[in-house]
């Protein structure tokens, strides 16, 4: 979720709504009046003069009238009579109420200081009131306010402490809606502060409260807060399903603040699952609600709710490469900044226009050739105001972001002093007030700017702290950054993953540039080796934290020489003009190697490969196979034989991971005849233990027959009845036996050191379209891995997953991502995989003599694959490779 729609978010759910009908935006944000609640005013139980009461009622409706249609200052005016009315009355209660009204019109228009002090005042009236029933709720009423203020000034912990304090008053009070809006807004807090998981449990506890209860304004806010949770957490598919009811509410109840809420919200998981073209149209239902041709300018509440529409529009535009839109895009949205007031939500919007901006002004040169494009200058000034502003506002964080943006236009200017202060200063910033989620983009943004070839104060040390720095951060921050900021306008891809490629480039530079020979020269070098392949691991971990949106995997250090003398383990990475290799041999230093070629290179090699892989009766596959072997195996080659090495173990990266390594061909052999191949996502990631196959036992299940629109698969009963005779002790579920309650009940039951599941299955880079089919459904990975765990806690892991006939996604250039994820998640120690679908019936013989072979005494898995494979490459019906080479074990080789 962008920062832009978070802070519209605020606009809503911070909001100090009361049943007590004193709060003036009840009836915008809830719409209590208009949808048929009725309100009960807290007065002060002295008696009253009716013309005066009379006139107070009359200001209070005119106060909501006119905070619902925008009209703030009117609203501001109406609340202070009301206030100067109550105070004459000595009605502290009253008082203290209708100042929390105006605090939030003041809110409105950015006068941060006027609403503080509103709310210092009514908390002041509060003192020393008896704490009975009224007190409770105008309290509750007073912090939630309070809790709207904090949040759009920066202070979301502050807000958070404020909201469960409402909630307490309102549980002391008995009332339930106030409390389910003070959840709701803990939620929003929590969803701020980087806490997605917690908000996620707050929010299902709201969710399942309101699900019995009638169509409501509150049941809308709440179904919407769920479903960008639900988003920001991979679950895409219900996301747009809980946003869709969101949505039909909202209309219901013609509330077009909601509306615009909860469209915006669709328009963010249609990026994800559905079109740019869908993404776009929800977009322009926003601007279209909210734009009045005879009405110009436009509004500020207009406002309010187009910007961050046309922000996701040219931000889609420039993902897209649609230029020409984009270009048209920016002026307006720039020229509209100027009616916005001051205010956290319009800085933003101003940080992220640039970063758009930027992007569009990098990649589309010919525009810029052409004078549509803003200069270097323009965007500069831009931050400049944005950066003024959040200083006039208090807002450190706001300012951290808009310093460090600008810090990025001096860096593209090649104003190296002037970029690193500014970086300088938004570290600075980030560090001091805990926005752990910016501080390792300043630190890599300091070490881009000390690397940069034409810096006069260039410094490789100074470069590798920074980064070391970034990447430390990275790692402690975890489970935020699994889903990455919602401030972040482009991807994980985009913004954390060149950090680890720069760190690892530049430390492999650091050792490849000292020449001296020296004791303490080598042993440097072997650090900064050891570091970069330390560098590696964690980006490793880090992509599958963000593939399962939540830091879910430990890591433990891993002893090779230890764990099997006979193996080596090659790191890739590729860089931006190279493909570098690290590898590690038993009792050796580390050794690198690389080929300069450029990475966009080595991707489409690599996806040709895989397309002449699955082509079968030619042998076009052949060349490529070659020129990747050359890239990873040939200059290793000796090294890796003069060890002795039987098998190797690839850490792979990126779209090298789609393609198999068994397959790569030195121009008389394949790989898979020279050495058993083995993949894992990160040798610290797993906990390689010896195969022992003694007492085996499997759970092997399967479909025969054709199901959620996929083909049978006949041979598939063989292939179970084979393994069956080769380990007797088996459990079968075939067919309709093979549900999700008959999976889970059976591995609950018993533990089974191999679980093998033979049916249609696809692994993405999204856990969304990662899925095993079964009898009854299609089971999702996260409910795999639900099945898959039942049985662990303190009983030992899964030895071995096998999912036979299961295939990576066509065209998805990060499909193997969701077999790594499978298989970590799976707990099992070993899983063995496909990367295409294959033949069934050579699925059913290759099947039968890995078992044969794993069950031999001696044997290791890596082993029981190779000589699998070697097996069904001897039969002439299936020697190409696209029969045996699929397969690929990832986890422990042992």
């Amino acid at each position: 979720m962008t920062i832009f729609y978070r802070l519209i978010v605020s606009f809503f759910l911070g909001l100090a709504i009361s049943l007590s009908g004193l709060t003036c935006d009840a009836a915008r944000s809830f719409a209590l009046a208009k949808g048929g609640v009725s309100t009960v005013e807290i007065v002060a139980s002295a008696p009253t003069d009716r013309s005066t009461e009379d006139t107070l009622e009359s200001l209070r409706r005119q106060g909501r009238q006119r905070y619902q249609n925008g009209e703030y200052e009117a609203a501001i005016a109406t609340w202070q009579a009301v206030v100067h009315l109550q105070a004459a009355r000595r009605h502290s209660l009253a008082q203290a109420s209708a100042l929390s009204n105006l605090s939030l019109a003041y809110q409105q228009l950015s006068q941060w200081s006027a609403a503080q002090e509103a709310l210092e005042e009514s908390i002041r009236l509060l003192e020393n009131q008896p704490e009975d029933l009224s007190y409770w709720q105008v309290f509750a009423q007073v912090l939630t306010a309070k809790g709207r203020l904090q949040l759009a000034t920066g202070g979301a912990h502050s807000a958070l402490e404020s909201w469960q304090q409402a909630e307490t008053l309102y549980r002391q009070a008995s009332d339930e809606s106030g409390i389910i809006r003070s959840q709701i807004n803990q939620a929003q807090a929590l969803r701020e502060l980087g806490f997605y998981h917690q908000a996620l449990e707050k929010l299902t506890d709201v969710g399942d409260h309101l699900s019995a209860q009638p169509s409501s304004l509150m049941k809308s806010v709440a179904l919407r807060q769920l479903g960008d949770i639900l988003r920001l957490t991979g679950e895409l598919h219900q996301s747009k399903t809980v946003l869709t009811e969101s949505l039909a509410i909202a209309q219901r109840e013609n509330n077009s603040a909601e509306v615009s809420a909860a469209l915006l919200s669709l328009g963010h998981v249609a990026t994800k699952i559905d079109s740019l073209a869908a993404a776009e149209d929800f977009y322009q239902q926003v601007i279209s609600l909210w734009s009045d041709a005879t009405e110009q300018p436009l509004s500020v509440e207009a406002l309010r709710y187009i910007v961050p529409a046309e922000l996701s529009q040219l931000a889609l535009w420039v993902e897209s490469g649609n230029w020409e839109s984009a270009n048209r895009l920016w002026p307006r949205l720039q020229s509209q900044f100027d009616a916005l007031p001051a205010s956290r939500e319009g800085v933003f919007h101003q940080v992220h226009w640039a970063q758009s901006v930027m992007k569009l002004r990098r990649a589309n040169l010919s525009a810029e050739a052409s004078g549509q494009m803003p200069d270097w200058l323009a965007i500069a000034q831009q931050l400049q105001r944005a950066a003024e502003q959040a200083r006039s506002l208090g807002d450190q964080r706001a300012e951290a972001h808009t310093v460090g943006a600008l810090g990025a236009v001096y860096e593209q200017t090649q104003q190296w002093a002037i970029a690193q202060s500014l970086t300088q200063q938004a570290l600075t910033l980030s560090q001091k007030t805990g926005a752990t989620e910016m501080i390792y983009r300043w630190q890599s943004q300091l070490g881009r700017l000390w690397q940069a070839d034409n810096n006069p104060d260039r410094s490789v040390e100074r470069a590798l702290a920074a980064y070391g720095d970034a990447v430390d951060a990275l790692s402690n921050l975890r489970g935020d950054l699994a889903i990455t900021s919602e401030g972040a306008q482009f991807s994980f891809q985009e913004t954390v993953d060149p950090i680890y490629r720069e760190y690892v480039a530049l430390l492999l530079q650091a050792a490849k540039s000292d020449s001296d020979n020296s004791l303490q020269s080598v042993a440097m070098r072997q650090q900064y080796l050891i570091r970069a392949e330390g560098v590696i691991e964690s980006l490793r971990l880090a992509e599958l934290d963000n593939y399962f949106k939540e830091a879910c995997l430990d890591t433990r250090p891993v002893n090779i020489n230890q764990i099997d003398p006979k193996a080596g383990i090659l790191y890739t990475i590729a860089l931006k003009d190279q493909l570098a290799m690290i590898l590690q041999l038993p009792n050796q230093s580390l050794q690198q190697f690389s080929t300069p070629i450029d990475a966009a290179d080595v991707e489409q090699t690599a996806a040709q490969l895989r397309q002449e892989l699955v082509t079968r009766s030619y042998r076009r596959y052949l060349p490529l196979a070659q020129q990747v072997y050359d890239w990873l195996i040939r200059p290793a080659r000796a090294a890796i034989d003069s060890a002795e090495v039987e098998t190797l173990v690839f850490v792979l990266d990126g779209s090298l991971q789609n393609i198999p390594m068994s397959a790569l061909h030195d121009g008389q052999h394949f790989l898979v005849e020279d050495y058993a191949v083995a993949l894992t996502p990160g040798v610290t990631l797993i906990n390689p233990q010896p195969w022992e196959n003694k007492a085996l036992s499997v759970l092997a299940a399967g479909l025969t027959e054709g199901r959620q629109g996929r083909i049978p698969l006949p041979y598939v009963a063989e292939e179970i009845k084979r393994i069956s005779e080769i380990i007797r002790r088996s459990t079968i579920l075939l067919n309709g036996q093979f549900t999700y309650d008959e999976l889970l009940d059976r591995v609950k039951e018993t533990r089974y050191p191999i679980v093998h599941i033979a049916t249609h299955g696809q692994f993405s880079s999204t856990p969304d379209k990662t899925y095993l089919v079964a009898w009854d459904q299609q089971i999702n990975v996260r409910d795999v891995n639900h099945i898959l765990r039942a049985n662990l806690g303190d009983r030992e892991a899964i030895e071995l997953l096998v999912l036979s006939a299961c295939e990576t996604a066509s065209g998805d250039k990060r499909a193997a991502l969701g077999l790594s994820g499978v298989a970590i998640r799976a707990g099992a120690r070993s899983t063995l995989g496909g990367l295409w679908a294959i033949n069934d019936e050579a699925t059913a013989q290759f099947t039968s003599a890995f078992y044969q072979q794993l069950t031999s005494p001696g044997s290791t898995r890596a082993q029981a694959l190779r000589k699998a494979q070697l097996q069904l490459m001897q039969d002439p019906q299936y020697r190409h490779p696209v029969y045996w080479a699929p397969y690929v074990l990832l986890g422990s080789w042992l």
